[in-house]
Parts: structure tokens; C-alpha cells; sequence
């Protein structure tokens, strides 16, 4: 009985002593966001709901309160307008600290799981400030075909740098919250056996997130239409309201270029003078472009393809991240791009400019 009642007593002193409620207590090295809001946001089905916010004075700012469930939100303020800044952290009981530094890189700490997830971004601040540097030396661009597609052979390092980064924390920390949370926001850059290979370690507790779920079932579509695969056909309307199909194109030239895109994507808009460039050069018998927009506004789409004069042939049924095509092709990222050839054979996805140039000019992959 005595053993009992001191079990009891240890029980509601371990609860009674547990943190009921949370603090944030931050600061910011950079002065000009004093009288700025920061907010603490949380993304659901792609959207972000704003959880508290609070302002900055002094370059002080704090949050407190009671939350009902342990779950990754994000730390969010923008400056300069347009320019928005976030950071997850995991959203617990507890007494946390953050600082923003000039460049608006955060340190979130105060509870093991936070400060799990803040060595992770802690290299990942490391790798971006490395690509930072890289991206510097191309500005002044290349001259030579040659030097492009070995600027684009050293971009590939980077990405395979990024998700070795990503796919080490995964598979270290799966069926953890914050090994979940890195999982959900890099397993776009994975191959399909290193999905399959997180995938096969996480216990039913955590294949049953609504989530997983959908990147489990999106996996399996990715298989299909899978490098070596013929491609699978669809038809969505064109700005002119007429529909065409993927079959209309496929087989009428040497190869079709799948583009998944958006006016809202600044990647996409980044790469568009590239893509371009490539199209008028290649443009005919030897190649076709096929732009699917997930834009959700008509006025969005269609005024972008006329301003950036996209002369390639553009479709899209305005649904956003659930257009008919890209859940065909299993696009959880953009910009995705699918190359397909005269035979219906998928023969590459996420290629290079370059790589995709050569190819038009006869060359083989090298891998």
C-alpha cells in the first residue's frame, strides 16, 4: 500500500512540476523591426493560419500561453515588404528563447526538441550560406555550353549536399516529431528508393499522418510515370478554353518538355529566361514545351504568360496544388519539369538546362 500511494505521490509531483504553459522570450539584432509584428503561424493543407503575434520594441518581443497539442509551427515576420522570413519550431510547453540575426536566421532553443530542431537548422544555415556563395560567383553568367553545363554538374552537388543534410536528420530521428517534420518538407528532393527507405522505417503511428498517408499514396503514383516509364496522358484547358491533351504532342516531335509551374513560384520565374532561351533556340521538329500552370486565378495565370511572353502552349484547370496533371505526375514541388521522347518514354524529370540541351543536341546522359 505504501508503495502505492508513494507511486501516486510521484506521479502528481512529476505532473505538478511540468511546465503548464509556454514563453517565448526573443530579440532581434536588426533595429529596423522595431514596431514590426512577428506572428507564430501554422501551415495546414498548404495554408497558413496565424496561431499569436505580437510586436516588436526595443527589439524585444514575447509571447506566452496555454496550447492544446504539441505540433511544428513557424516563427514569421516580413521585412522588407515582400520578403518573408519563417522558422519552425516545435509548438510545447515549456520556457523557449529566440534571437534573429541581421540576415533574419533564427535560434530557437529551450526544450530538447527544440534544440534537436535547431541543429538541424543550424547546419542547413551553414549549407544555404555555402550555395549563398556559390550563386554569387554566377552572376556574371557563362559564356560557353560547356560552362554552363558544368555550372549545372555544380549545382547538382549542392542539391545532393542539401538532401544528404535532410535525409541523414529523417532517417536518424524518424518517428519523432521533428525527424516527421523534416521528412514532410525535403522528400521532394529524394530519389523513390531513399523515400522508400525512410518510409520502411517509420512505425504505424507514424504512417497513419494524414500526411504520410498522401506522400505514401503520392510515392506510389511517382513509380508510374517514373524515369523509363511511358507517359501517362492527360488534358486540361488551354487559355484559349479549348482542351488539349499530352497526346496531341507527344510523338509530333523529338521531345516534349512537361513544365509544372506557377506565377507565384519565384524559383520558376527565376529559371523562366533559361527555359526561354531554350525554347527559341530548339523550338520546332526537335522539341515543344508543354507549361501546366497551378495558379488558382485565371487573371494570375494568363496575365503572367503574356508579360513574360511564355510563346509555348499553357494549360491549366485552376485548382492550385490539386490540378489533374501535376497529381498524375505526382508534383509536390515546383518548378517539376517531365521530358518525354518521340515514344512516349519518359526519359527524364528535374533535368538540367543544359543536360536538357544536350540531349536536343544529340548527346547522351552522363550520370
Amino acid at each position: 500500500m505504501k508503495k502505492v500511494l508513494f507511486f501516486l505521490f510521484t506521479i502528481l509531483c512529476l505532473y505538478s512540476c511540468a511546465p503548464k504553459d509556454y514563453s517565448i522570450e526573443g530579440s532581434v539584432a536588426d533595429k529596423a523591426l522595431n514596431g514590426k509584428k512577428i506572428f507564430i503561424k501554422e501551415r495546414i493543407n498548404r495554408e497558413w493560419t496565424v496561431v499569436d503575434s505580437a510586436s516588436i520594441a526595443d527589439r524585444k518581443f514575447s509571447f506566452k500561453g496555454v496550447i492544446d497539442s504539441v505540433r511544428i509551427v513557424y516563427l514569421a515576420y516580413e521585412y522588407p515588404v515582400g520578403n518573408k522570413v519563417r522558422q519552425a519550431f516545435v509548438f510545447e510547453n515549456g520556457k523557449l528563447t529566440a534571437s534573429i540575426d541581421t540576415t533574419g536566421f533564427m535560434i530557437i532553443k529551450g526544450t530538447p526538441q527544440n534544440d534537436l530542431l535547431q541543429s538541424y537548422q543550424d547546419e542547413k544555415n551553414i549549407f544555404y550560406q555555402k550555395a549563398d556563395k556559390f550563386l554569387a560567383t554566377t552572376q556574371d553568367g557563362v559564356k560557353t555550353k560547356e560552362q554552363a553545363l558544368a555550372l549545372s554538374k555544380d549545382q547538382e552537388k549542392l542539391n545532393k549536399e542539401e538532401v544528404s543534410i535532410d535525409k541523414k536528420f529523417a532517417t536518424e530521428h524518424v518517428n519523432t516529431l521533428v525527424g516527421t517534420h523534416v521528412f514532410v518538407n525535403s522528400f521532394y528532393g529524394m530519389t523513390i528508393a531513399e523515400k522508400e527507405t525512410i518510409i520502411n522505417l517509420m512505425n504505424t503511428e507514424t504512417k497513419d499522418i494524414k500526411r504520410m498517408q498522401e506522400i505514401m499514396e503520392d510515392l506510389e503514383i511517382e513509380k508510374k510515370v517514373a524515369v523509363g516509364s511511358q507517359f501517362t496522358d492527360f488534358g486540361l484547358p488551354s487559355i484559349k478554353g479549348d482542351t488539349i491533351n499530352l497526346s496531341d504532342l507527344v510523338g509530333k516531335t523529338d521531345y516534349v518538355l512537361v513544365d509544372f509551374w506557377a506565377s507565384w513560384c519565384g524559383t520558376c520565374m527565376h529559371l523562366l529566361p533559361e527555359l526561354k532561351t531554350l525554347y527559341k533556340n530548339y523550338k520546332g521538329p526537335g522539341f515543344e514545351i508543354l507549361g501546366v500552370s497551378l495558379d488558382d486565378s485565371r487573371e494570375a495565370w494568363t496575365g503572367t504568360v503574356s508579360a513574360k511572353q511564355m510563346d509555348w502552349q499553357q494549360v491549366s484547370d485552376l485548382k492550385g496544388w490539386k490540378c489533374a496533371g501535376s497529381r498524375i505526375y505526382a508534383v509536390n514541388s515546383i518548378p517539376t519539369t517531365v521530358l518525354i521522347d518521340k515514344t512516349g518514354k519518359v526519359v527524364g524529370r528535374n533535368l538540367s538546362i543544359p543536360e536538357i540541351e544536350n540531349l536536343l543536341r544529340g548527346k547522351a546522359l552522363k550520370k
